[in-house]
C-alpha cells in the first residue's frame, strides 16, 4: 500500500517550521502522524518515533485551522532533511 499524494498539500516548509517539526522531540502532537512504512499503515505520536523510520516512509499530518484543516503530504527523508538544514 502507498499513499496517492494527489490532493494533498505538499508545500511542507511552513509546516515543519511552526506547527509540529522545528526540532525532534518525544512530546505528543496535537495530530498524529498516519505513516505507511513496508505497506504497512500506522500511527506514529512523536517526531522522535517518526525520525527512526526509513527515508521513503510516507507520512499524512493534519494541520488543524481556524476554518478549516489541511492535510500534509512529505516522506520521512523530506522532514529528516529539514532538520539537517537547521528546521
Amino acid at each position: 500500500m502507498t499513499i496517492d499524494p494527489s490532493g494533498f498539500r505538499k508545500d511542507t516548509k511552513q509546516l515543519f517550521k511552526q506547527f509540529t517539526m522545528t526540532t525532534p522531540t518525544t512530546e505528543k502532537q496535537p495530530a498524529p502522524f498516519i505513516v505507511v512504512e513496508d505497506g504497512e499503515t500506522k500511527k506514529v505520536n512523536t517526531v522522535d518515533e517518526l525520525l527512526k523510520m526509513k527515508n521513503g516512509t510516507e507520512v499524512l499530518q493534519t494541520w488543524p485551522g481556524k476554518v478549516r484543516s489541511d492535510i500534509f503530504y512529505f516522506k520521512v527523508k523530506d522532514l529528516k532533511d529539514h532538520i539537517k538544514k537547521g528546521g
